[in-house]
């Protein structure tokens, strides 16, 4: 059990602060940016004099609004940020104030139920699509990606009226490296046994990435971390976990409150939320462009193939933890993730780790029969 950490106050203050923030710049005429996905370059938007909040929704409240227009058979994400949209943008009050803020929205091309969701976008709000190619190791992937991210720029540069320099784009590169050393930093002091704080309380932390200033964030996790370092946490109780699969999006803490709620100890997540947020970091020593190009389209991200990349990671990750067994979390219609969990559970039965699946949404119907099933995971695993 871990003891509380006073410093995670600091992230429910600066949530309102960040509101207060980006009101404030949008009466200085700044352009603010909404974004979906890791696969769309913070440096890039930065660079322009632009800055950005993520969209992603974690909550119920929105589902039924999209339904009105989406299959109910699509992923939980989908249809809560589809929702949150349309809502913001009718004059409804079930979404969280980001929508509201936002001149426009640059979506990514991953999975087949996002991209036709960003078809009907436009209908609300101003989208840009950041074309993907989903073969990163083929010959022409690079080439194709990194003329994406140059016509991405361009398009920055004419909605904020700014100059894309390339000592502003290293800039940005310097600095979202320094918030990626600080995650680094967090993540490695959870290798300790036992861990000086709970997956829950890093799963909110992390929720709060791409919404905080880059500065803002950091500076939260170097004080969670100086009091990390100084703390003694009680003896640890249960397995050693790691989550892997679906992004956890603001709102969605249910599989990592279960999983402790049933004894198991969280010490990682391979998810977007996760170390696919932060684990790579931009080569400062090349062409910008390029860099930035060869990061980003190594995130390995289930709608990539082959995705060899991820199942190594996991497989290295669960080393580098020493969990005892893998939670392997998929949101209901999650085709992707869903599929590759079978490739994903062979590499683990080949280092001989455990891995229990577990497919769910956003609502609490099937917490119990969950519970039933993660407890007796703890059990076999502890």
């Amino acid at each position: 059990m871990t003891m509380p950490l006073q410093n995670l106050d600091y992230f429910v203050e600066a949530y309102d602060r960040r509101i207060d923030q980006l009101k404030e710049e949008r009466t200085t005429g700044r352009k603010i940016v909404g974004i979906f996905c890791l696969f769309v370059p913070d440096e890039i938007i930065f660079a322009t004099g632009a800055d950005r909040i993520v969209l992603c929704g974690g909550k119920t409240d929105t589902i039924a609004v999209a339904e009105q227009s989406l299959p109910r058979n699509i992923c939980p994400l989908i249809k809560s940020s589809y929702g949150a949209v349309i809502d913001a943008c009718c004059g409804g009050a079930l979404a969280c104030p980001h929508v509201g803020l936002i001149d426009i929205i640059v979506a990514e091309a991953t999975c087949d139920g996002k991209k036709k969701m960003y078809e009907l976008l436009p209908a609300y709000i101003p989208t840009y699509v950041l074309d993907l190619p989903q073969k990163p190791d083929s010959p022409d992937a690079l080439a194709y990606f990194l003329g994406e991210l140059k016509k991405f720029g361009a398009f920055m540069e004419q909605l904020t009226g700014n100059a894309l320099r390339e000592e502003a784009l290293r800039r940005e590169i310097h600095s979202s490296n320094d918030t990626r050393r600080v995650v680094h930093r967090l993540f490695a002091l959870r290798r300790r046994d036992p861990p000086p704080i709970s997956g829950t309380q890093v799963l909110r932390v992390m929720q709060r990435q791409f919404f905080l200033a880059p500065e803002r964030f950091r500076e939260g996790v170097r004080r969670i971390c100086d009091e990390m370092e100084r703390s003694t946490p009680e003896p640890r109780k249960g397995p050693r976990v790691m989550i892997a699969g679906c992004p956890m999006a603001a709102g969605n803490t249910k599989m990592a409150e279960i999983i402790e709620s049933k004894g198991g100890t969280i010490v990682v997540e391979e998810s977007c939320t996760g170390t696919r947020s932060f684990w790579d970091l931009v080569d400062d020593n090349k062409d910008p462009w390029t860099a930035l190009a060869e990061r980003y389209l190594a995130i390995p991200c289930a709608c990539m193939t082959p995705n060899d990349q991820r199942i190594v990671r996991i497989v290295d990750l669960a080393k580098l933890y020493d969990v005892d067994g893998v939670v392997y979390y998929t949101l209901q219609f999650c085709h992707s993730y869903n599929i590759e969990r079978l490739r994903v559970q062979q590499a683990l039965k080949l280092e001989k780790i455990p891995m229990l699946a577990i497919e769910s949404d956003y609502g609490n119907s099937d917490a119990e029969q969950i519970g039933i099933r993660v407890e007796a995971f703890m059990e076999m695993i502890g």
